[in-house]
């Protein structure tokens, strides 16, 4: 077994571990932590009333050392009430560091109530001074009680938000539990100043003012080993609170580095209750929300074109519209009712998907957009969303490349099974309203007027003069003649239905 994974399996023991590691190295540091003592009569009275008393206070001290791992129990025990990933039982994973470390130096409170009742009696029995003893416990009692406290906070704390938290909740969400004392960037900061530098410069001012006096005499070494430990216990402490910021922050920045490469599944887990927790939770449901976006951006791009899309997303989404010259473009499948009569709805769905993606490929290329598709027909506009400079060009050009790829599909469909097919192009360029027409709640880009009607009637007449394309007199005019474009023939001039001039029409041989 891993050592990870079998910490994750016995982290509640190896908690438990920690604050008495934490309580043992404070017992440790109390010898370089406690006043030196002066040569006085109610001091050497004092240690030969502890001699005297020593296997009764010593019994009573080891009692007291085991109230926080009760305690300590006691709380983890609450675990048992809830299944594993409920709310209850995050509740109490996020708050252990913090319980732990409260209930952690309640032995230290205990043995400071006891030695406080001892001193008492001490005083009533012997009527001796006990201002120095009094001074020195209760200031070495608070240094100890911070020392473990702190340890064991920020210890759990440290490997509750890297290692065990993102384990049991992969999801995070651990910033909606409720805070701490110390669930709060600012509140850490001022314990940390508390604790490194505050309460060490009182509890050094305490013991210099005790040794003036009380006429105390300091070995030479005494104040410089206990300012090492200061020192080192505001490295450590430096570095865990380090932690909390430099890990987080680094997860953000890899997530938001994921995000710019449109990773939109990056996940970042703080599992903390803090500010942090908080930015990290947002960080997740903004990237959801980019998802989501970009979901239905991708899709709103299938149900329109991009190019619609682009121009409605830009806030075009007013009703109304604009007088513009472009080039329609319609396309027809001739005979696919005919064709389609025998086939199965499936199989003629696949047949117009693929015909379909082989004209869109071809009409995008040159810069058209696909406006609608009307059963088995195409309306392509060339100029409108998006204006261009040579629409008659690129419509004229999308056409031949729709000649070659139907050519191509139809070996395909052959191949498949499928029917081959045949349509009609017809193409005429003029001036129309386009822009968002519909009602107030259901809008649809389009164009509208007589250019659109026209260009409709001369695909239909394709069957009539048995051709595949045919372009009106305004879009062979329009055509810059481009190098590689066919020669166009006249065809007719011919008469559409709805209008009272005639058309002169031509195609490409």
């Amino acid at each position: 077994m891993r050592a990870k994974d079998f910490f994750l399996k016995h982290h509640v023991y190896l908690y438990g571990l920690i604050c008495l590691l934490a309580n043992i190295l404070a017992v440790l540091s109390s010898n370089l932590s406690s006043f030196p003592m002066p040569d006085t009569v109610p001091l050497r009275q004092w240690k030969a009333f502890m001699d005297q008393h020593g296997s009764l206070i010593n019994t009573l001290s080891i009692l007291c050392y085991l109230v926080p791992v009760f305690l300590c129990l006691a709380y983890a025990m609450q675990l048992r009430k809830y299944r594993h990933g409920e709310k209850g039982y995050a509740r109490i994973m996020v708050h252990m560091p913090w319980a732990f470390a409260v209930l952690g130096i309640s032995g230290w409170l205990s043995n400071f109530l006891l030695e406080m009742a001892a001193l008492l009696y001490f005083r009533q029995t012997l009527r001796q001074d006990i201002s120095f003893i009094l001074i020195s416990s209760v200031t070495s009692y608070i240094f100890l009680s911070i020392f473990s406290f702190t340890f064991i906070y920020f210890t759990l704390e440290t490997l509750n938000r890297n290692i065990v938290l993102p384990a049991l909740f992969p999801d995070g969400k651990i910033s909606e539990i409720e805070r701490t004392a110390l669930s709060s960037i600012k509140r850490v900061f001022l314990f940390y100043f508390f604790s490194s530098a505050l309460f060490p410069t009182f509890y050094l001012a305490i013991r210099l003012f005790c040794t003036k006096r009380y006429h105390v005499e300091i070995p030479n070494y005494s104040d410089f080993v206990f300012t090492g430990m200061l020192l080192c216990i505001g490295l450590v402490l430096t570095f865990l609170v380090s932690s909390y910021f430099q890990k987080p922050l680094q997860k953000l920045t890899d997530g938001a580095r994921e995000i710019s490469k449109g990773n939109y599944d990056t996940k970042t887990v703080i599992c903390s209750n803090d500010e942090m927790g908080v930015l990290g939770d947002t960080f997740n449901e903004m990237t959801t929300s980019l998802k989501e976006k970009e979901f239905m951006r991708d899709t709103f791009g299938k149900i329109v074109t991009p190019q619609v899309r682009d121009y409605l997303l830009n806030e075009n989404v007013s009703l109304g519209g604009e007088t513009r010259e472009v080039t329609v473009m319609f396309c027809d499948i001739r005979g696919f009712t005919t064709l389609s009569e025998n086939m199965p709805p499936e199989r003629i769905v696949a047949l117009l998907n693929e015909y379909f993606t082989g004209l869109e490929k071809c009409i995008t290329a040159h810069g058209g957009v696909i406006n609608k598709y009307i059963g088995d027909a195409v309306m392509a506009l060339f100029g409108a969303p998006v204006k261009l400079a040579q629409h008659a060009d690129d419509a004229f050009a999308a056409a031949l490349d729709m000649r070659k790829s139907l050519e191509e599909m139809n070996r395909g469909f052959a191949a498949k099974g499928f029917p081959m097919l045949r349509f009609g192009i017809g193409i005429h360029t003029g001036r129309v309203l386009a822009g968002n027409i519909g009602a107030a709640n259901r809008i649809e880009y389009t164009v509208i007027g007589d250019s659109v009607n026209t260009a409709s009637r001369i695909e239909g007449l394709c069957k009539s003069y048995k051709t595949d394309l045919l372009i009106s007199q305004s879009t062979v005019d329009a055509l810059k003649k481009q190098a590689g474009f066919p020669a166009i023939a006249f065809v007719d001039d011919a008469a559409i239905r709805g209008r009272t001039e005639t058309v002169k029409l031509y195609t490409v041989r």
